[in-house]
């Protein structure tokens, strides 16, 4: 800039003749063009360096950004080595979870006995059906694959009471987004005499309730519920949409379902949410007599896994809890060899809490009892610590104070049943809350 000043205020001096003088107004005017194109080419450059630098400053900002918070998660999120295992489920999850087993355990099945490859002993169906192991869970489990089948439970009675529980896992080995045109798990409570009745068939029965999984595509997808009787006006149906049998679901993640029928009323639950509660699913005059289980998937080499199904009486609410004397929790559950509790036995130990207070001068014995699987000098310790556990579940949970509580474990030297049957060792194991 300063250089082309100066040309022109020389130019201006020599240039004295009017040729000159012209000469001199075109190159002057050359000059400041040039002069112009410069400026503006300067400003142009000068503007999209500003611009230019503070988007890439921006940029930058947010690339940091996007990094650090990328860094941050990964920090909180990545697991150490020390914390690669699962954490268990807190207490808290099952703050609202108020399903509690029947007292009386009348049948029970995880398998345990039956051999790798066979149709369960307890079992009858039209359809084929094997027991097996899954290499991400423990335990025998019962495998349903394609085809209509009908599976009857021979030790849940075919005189059913009015009030039950009914409790099972189940397991399903596909993407549950993934096509198909039926993958359904359903539970019939019925007024059939006999569930062996009509085996090719669904749906049986004058009056009957249905609780349908689904794991299928669009609308077969959820947790359903059926009610039909002979009086069209009076027949339901309802659907819920818990995550397991969702998109949002997981293949091989296990999910407690967990059904109880007191009177008319019939609650179902997925893991700790509750996802049906009809207070009129059945009509008063009307009494199902027997459950099955009926399932229907269309696809190849897909498959729903069944296990640790128990069936339940003697639906007590809190104030006939201790009418006995006594209360025997089979709805306290623990890790298997461990005395860590599970978390779904939460709602059993709130009710039990909530008799405690509401009986504040009385004291309580914790009795743990275990299965005769396995020597005393494993099972009599075991059921000590599974006693001393109820006992600081109560206190920490539920403020009971541990002066009230004594502990006592048993071992397996008072069983409730001698048989060696599955049943009867899960009617063994429990824990007994007796009134002093």
């Amino acid at each position: 800039m300063k250089r082309t000043s100066l040309l022109i205020v020389i130019l201006t001096v020599f240039c004295s003749t009017n040729a000159e003088a012209q000469l001199f107004k075109k190159l002057k005017k050359k000059v400041e063009q040039r002069i112009e194109r410069k400026v503006d080419e300067q400003v142009d450059k000068e503007l999209d360096d500003v611009f230019d630098g503070e988007a890439e400053e921006k940029k930058t900002k947010k690339k940091k950004k996007k990094k650090n918070k990328k860094s941050s998660d990964t920090e909180t999120t990545t697991p150490s080595e020390e914390t690669t295992e699962t954490p268990e489920i807190s207490f808290e999850a099952y703050s609202k979870y108020d399903f509690i087993p029947g007292e009386k355990l009348i049948a029970y099945d995880d398998f345990s006995t039956d051999p790798i490859g066979d149709l369960p002993q307890k079992w009858n169906t039209n359809l084929s059906s094997e027991v097996v192991t899954i290499n991400t869970t423990p335990g025998n489990w019962m495998r349903i694959g394609k085809g209509v089948g009908v599976y009857v439970f021979s030790e849940i009675p075919s005189d059913i009471p009015e009030d039950f529980t009914l409790e099972f896992d189940i397991i399903y080995d596909f993407a549950p987004d993934s096509w198909a045109f039926k993958r359904h798990l359903n539970v019939l409570l019925s007024d059939l005499a006999d569930p062996n009745m009509y085996m090719g068939n669904h749906n049986q029965g004058k009056n009957y309730a249905k609780i349908g999984i689904g794991v299928g595509s669009g609308s077969g997808r959820g947790i359903f519920f059926t009610k039909k009787t002979p009086n069209k006006a009076l027949n339901m149906t309802s659907k819920s949409y818990p995550t397991p049998f969702s998109k949002e679901g997981s293949p091989y993640a296990v999910t407690h379902i967990s059904i109880l029928k007191k009177g008319t009323r019939i609650k179902v639950y997925a893991n700790e949410e509750k996802v049906i509660d009809i207070p009129r699913a059945t009509e008063p005059d009307i009494l199902f007599k027997t459950i099955r289980f009926e399932s229907e998937i269309t696809p190849e080499n897909q498959h729903f896994y069944l296990n640790n199904i128990k069936f339940a009486t003697g639906v007590n609410s809190a104030d006939r809890l201790f009418e006995n004397g006594s209360y025997q929790a089979h709805g306290i559950t623990f890790d298997s060899g461990s005395a860590s509790i599970k978390a779904s036995s939460y709602a059993t130990l709130k009710q039990i809490a909530e008799v405690m207070k509401a009986n504040p001068t009385k004291s309580y014995k914790i009795v743990g009892h275990t299965d005769s699987d396995g020597s005393d000098e494993v099972n009599l310790p075991l059921s000590e610590n599974r006693a001393i556990a109820v006992q600081e579940v109560l206190k920490k949970e539920f403020d009971i104070e541990t002066s009230r509580l004594q502990t006592s474990g048993k071992g397996a030297s008072e069983p409730l049943s001698n048989e060696n049957t599955t049943t009867a060792k899960a009617q063994n194991r429990r824990v007994e809350i007796i009134q002093l």
